[in-house]
């Protein structure tokens, strides 16, 4: 080792970033930004999920990619009520059937709603946040565990109290 060489320090990790979204075209930049920043889980939990139009094909070929990517790999959705999922999100609903275990789907507990709440959580430290108003409002945070960390627990305790998973194929089509 050289003596007139500094030792290297380890990198530090990413400086946390915020940007606020006030527009659809940045909520749908968002959503492609979080799921491309996933590599091990994907959360997301809305009334049923047509805030982030996870449906478009844009999106659905990033979950395939993102579920590809890893064997541990998972993307959990929880919503209120699966009218949408069922009727406007074939996309999705036909990469639950190529990944039946990896994209799971459920219908929160009556005690334990959804209600407003409309987050989209890659891994342990990204988080889009949208507002409950007529008008696309909300957060997009990057490199902020402390941020995430309530978020996921408040997720996981609704994941475990909701109902099974939603078929795969609805009742009476299989």
């Amino acid at each position: 080792m050289d003596p007139e060489q500094p030792p290297t320090e380890p990198p530090s990790p990413p400086a946390p970033q915020r940007t606020l979204i006030t527009s659809r075209a940045e909520t749908q930049a968002a959503v492609v930004q979080t799921i491309e920043a996933a590599t091990r889980r994907v959360l997301c939990l809305h009334s049923d999920l047509s805030i982030f139009d996870l449906a478009r094909t844009e999106v659905v070929d990033l979950l395939a990619k993102f579920l590809l990517a890893h064997r541990s790999a998972r993307a959990r959705l929880l919503v209120d009520d699966a009218i949408w999922l069922d009727t406007r999100a074939a996309r999705l609903r036909a990469l639950q059937q190529r990944f039946p275990l990896a994209l799971e789907m459920r219908v929160a507990s009556l005690d334990d709603p959804v209600g407003d709440d409309a987050t989209l959580i890659a891994d342990d430290a990204t988080v889009l946040n949208m507002q409950p108003t007529p008008q696309a409002r909300g957060d997009l945070w990057l490199n902020n565990k402390p941020h995430a960390q309530p978020l996921i627990a408040a997720f996981d305790r609704r994941w475990e109290r909701a109902a099974h998973n939603l078929p795969v194929v609805p009742l009476g089509l299989g």
